[in-house]
């Protein structure tokens, strides 16, 4: 098609679509330049009065057929440096056919809530359900704050401290740092290991050292009793997690990040698997946007303006690389049958300094995470845009044809899930 186009009709074109793809490159920027202005801020460190208030925590625990991984979690926050009589678990026991239940009932700190009816469409129906019960049975009011925990996850032995000072900092909600379980398992849970550190590093740590919000991730978070007895918990999306952080942002407030209140959280292992749970969360992330969007954009919004603007970019990084990359390619195929090769020069340097750019970024964030490089291997680093590139598919699959069903990842802790 564009093989007899002249020269200067296909210098013309090749502008005008370089114009177009900066639109979508500028939400990539913008998350570039945080990152980047993040990263030069001195880390926020709690006073002496965070020490004042012992938190009594509600511990949930969701989960569904989980009798191989659930002891790793609850052998992990029984043993917590907290107080134990200000902490207790609460399992939910989601439409159960193992033994999930008869763990918890087993053990003294935790109480066990056993759901047989209702919908399986996620996580969020089920903390509606769990958060109900508890609240009608805390009439006294004991309970300040609720931490979440997914079935497979292993908290350190401090977490629940990391959280106590965070909230008593005048936080609300917290999400804590999630770093992927058994990390060297696969490739493909090295892959997410490396997401991970990332994503905890260059998304969520700057922009708590910024001052701006970060999203939950699902898991290892904490949030203020006093909101969900009020508000309660009402989701509606397959990414509950996004989907709270977006409807609190909009009321004004901020989730923070605590690097300190690490959890490990078991991750896919198989490819399929890894296609599901992505094609999910980019399902989540369409779902979310359609309902937030014009509450981002709006000036009546109570929160700041680059709190505002900054949750919007990150809602619409998903459709947006998937949109310039084929830009990308459009313009690549124009230059290389119309132009001679120097002028496809520019694009060539500027994909190589991203390239760099992501290799660095991924190499600080796995260190400074105190993940072990060597055991993850030279393999999985370079192969890392693999799994990006499946992620992009992913999006531009489910923007189309999105996943209209939960589909349950079956877990198997065959030891504790961060070795």
């Amino acid at each position: 098609m564009f093989d007899f186009m002249s020269f200067h009709k296909a210098i013309d074109v090749v502008l005008v679509i370089t114009i177009i793809q900066m639109i979508p490159m500028l939400v990539m920027a913008w998350s570039a330049v945080v990152a980047l202005y993040g990263g030069t801020k001195k880390r926020m460190i709690s006073g002496p009065e965070c020490m004042k208030k012992t938190n009594h925590f509600a511990v949930i625990v969701c989960a569904h057929n989980e009798e191989t991984s659930l002891p790793y979690l609850l052998h992990s926050i029984e043993k917590q440096n907290y107080p134990k009589d200000k902490y207790h678990v609460y399992l939910m026991a989601d439409h159960c056919t193992d033994g999930t239940a008869a763990i918890g009932q087993n053990l003294d700190f935790v109480t066990v809530y056993e759901r047989e009816d209702g919908p399986t469409n996620g996580k969020g129906d089920v903390l509606k359900w769990g958060l109900e019960k508890i609240f009608s049975e805390d009439t006294n009011h004991e309970i300040d704050a609720i931490a979440v925990f997914d079935a497979d996850n292993v908290a350190k032995e401090d977490f629940l401290w990391e959280m106590n000072l965070k909230l008593n900092d005048g936080n609300q909600i917290v999400q804590g740092n999630r770093l992927g379980g058994q990390p060297y398992r696969s490739i493909v849970t090295k892959w997410y290991t490396i997401y991970w550190a990332a994503y905890t590093t260059c998304f969520s740590y700057v922009r708590e050292k910024l001052g701006l919000s970060v999203f939950l991730t699902g898991t290892g978070f904490a949030v203020d009793a006093l909101i969900l007895r009020q508000e309660g918990w009402h989701t509606e999306t397959i990414t509950e997690d996004v989907e709270f952080s977006i409807q609190n942002i909009e009321k004004g407030r901020r989730v923070a990040f605590c690097y300190d209140a690490v959890c490990y959280d078991e991750q896919p292992y198989q490819v399929g698997v890894m296609f599901n749970q992505l094609a999910r969360w980019t399902t989540g992330g369409y779902q979310v946007l359609n309902r937030h969007f014009k509450g981002m954009i709006s000036k009546k919004n109570p929160i700041r303006k680059a709190q505002r603007w900054d949750t919007l970019m990150l809602l619409l990084m998903g459709p947006c690389s998937w949109i310039s990359a084929i830009i990308s390619l459009i313009n690549a195929w124009i230059m290389l049958w119309n132009l001679p090769l120097i002028y496809s020069l520019p694009a060539a340097l500027f994909g190589l300094v991203g390239t760099i750019a992501l290799y660095l970024g991924i190499l600080f964030s796995t260190g400074f995470n105190q993940i072990r490089r060597r055991r993850i291997g030279v393999i999985p680093f370079l192969t890392f845009p693999f799994f990006l590139l499946v992620y992009m598919l992913c999006s531009v699959k489910t923007c189309f044809f999105p996943t209209k069903k939960w589909k349950t990842i079956k877990h198997e802790a065959l030891d504790a899930p961060q070795d």
